[in-house]
């Protein structure tokens, strides 16, 4: 396909190197930014992936940096691959974050005419040659549009997704996707071609809202979407009590825009489908991590002091009166239900989409120490359950969104009715 170099987010030798290989048949994008220690197990583990796996296919493995100030470029570019796999290896450009990366990944792929795009983390430790079959198989055997990735995780690893990806995803378009934002995706050469092409890359989807929103587009755009079963998920994990405040930010942010966006679609959808899984489902046993319980706790006490009034304007004053109660509770008698911290979210979708005297920003950030208090009372009460005891937690959460659905839906019609306009769109990155 004949793209417009002078509107490329590419540089133009890569454009050139594009020319020089022709075409892609499997193309697996790795989006990178200080990651030498652990690239060059990625860049080897996919390269023989395509090969094993896609035999008579013409590989293309792309690196898409952000400007590393380690060794990450050079790694990549010294890691020896398969005879026949093609490297590019490309700074991007726009807004610093992995949708960006993301966003010059699509487009090589679009110049390449890539059939089976995958995309996988650079800071994988469990990724093997195996992952690659899975994300790409489905797309190039089984005529799916979308492969999102199901991993086992620890009951206190991503908890963005358990509390809000998961059942978001859930309860407004009908999918039961478990990691609608695990990272690790495939998808064909047209998703990609619609990903490069939309007008989104000044938002915070230039960064950690990258991942819900290729997710969200492949279910609205009407593409088949499926699971693969990935095992254990080995990564660097991050304390949602201190390091994740950013990317729950950017994540909340791109849910509540989509749901503007997609009012129409998601409106309608009443309970939820299982999503097809491929692969071997068998459990195994996470590595252990900890949670930092009193921090969480004392991050929401100290957000209901800054960000009482902001609560009290968003929130039904029953769901108010719940945070005040659980703000003056001892830690051994702390709890947040399932059933306020959903409420809570679809008053937050409400005021983030309609005018409520709060810029977007505001709205968003605000939000983050009700997920510690719910992050914190998720911990617990499965501190003495199993990993697989705790998933039902999860589950059971997701079901309490889902029965809640008509809350939402009775709060947007009202605050659209009342502002008599619509959504107020994108949150730009400030």
């Amino acid at each position: 396909m004949e793209l417009d170099d002078a509107r490329s987010v590419l540089d133009p030798r890569v454009i050139e190197r594009c020319r020089e290989i022709g075409r892609a048949d499997i193309l697996v994008g790795i989006p990178s930014f200080r990651n030498a220690e652990t690239i060059a197990h990625v860049v080897r583990t996919a390269a023989e992936g395509m090969v094993r796996y896609f035999p008579g296919l013409k590989p293309v493995l792309v690196n898409s940096d952000g400007g590393s100030t380690d060794d990450t470029v050079q790694v990549v570019l010294d890691t020896p691959v398969p005879p026949g796999v093609e490297k590019i290896v490309t700074p991007y450009k726009g807004l610093p974050g992995k949708g960006s990366a993301f966003h010059a990944i699509f487009e090589i792929a679009v110049r390449l005419g890539s059939r089976i795009c995958v995309v996988v983390d650079s800071d994988l430790r469990s990724i093997t040659p195996e992952w690659i079959r899975l994300l790409g198989e489905p797309v190039w055997k089984g005529s799916y549009g979308f492969v999102a990735p199901y991993y086992i995780r620890h009951k206190y690893d991503g908890t963005i997704t358990n509390n809000l990806a998961y059942p978001l995803t859930r309860s407004l378009y009908g999918r039961r996707i478990r990691q609608p934002i695990g990272g690790d995706f495939g998808f064909t050469g047209s998703l990609a071609l619609i990903y490069s092409h939309m007008d989104v890359w000044e938002s915070d989807i230039a960064k950690f809202g990258i991942d819900i929103w290729m997710t969200t587009t492949a279910i609205t755009e009407g593409f088949r979407v499926c699971q693969s079963a990935m095992g254990v998920k080995v990564h660097n994990v991050k304390d949602p009590g201190s390091d994740l405040a950013s990317m729950f930010t950017q994540v909340a942010s791109t849910i509540f825009y989509l749901m503007g966006e997609h009012e129409v679609k998601w409106m309608q959808v009443r309970g939820s489908t299982a999503t097809r899984i491929f692969g071997n489902t068998r459990y195994e046993e996470p590595a252990s991590m900890e949670i930092n319980v009193e921090n969480l706790i004392d991050h929401f006490q100290t957000g209901f002091a800054e960000y009482r009034e902001v609560w009290e304007r968003v929130l039904d004053p029953a769901v108010f009166m719940e945070l005040a109660l659980a703000a003056r509770a001892r830690e051994e008698d702390f709890s947040l239900p399932e059933g306020v911290w959903a409420r809570t979210v679809y008053d937050f979708a409400v005021a983030y989409n309609f005018d409520c005297g709060l810029t977007r920003r505001e709205v968003v950030e605000a939000l983050i120490p009700i997920y510690c208090a719910r992050t914190a009372d998720f911990a617990l009460r499965t501190r003495n359950m199993s990993n697989l005891e705790a998933e039902q937690m999860v589950e059971r959460q997701a079901e309490a969104f889902e029965l809640l659905k008509p809350y939402l839906v009775e709060k947007w019609l009202r605050a659209k009715e009342s502002e008599a306009g619509e959504p107020r769109g994108l949150l730009p990155v400030t």
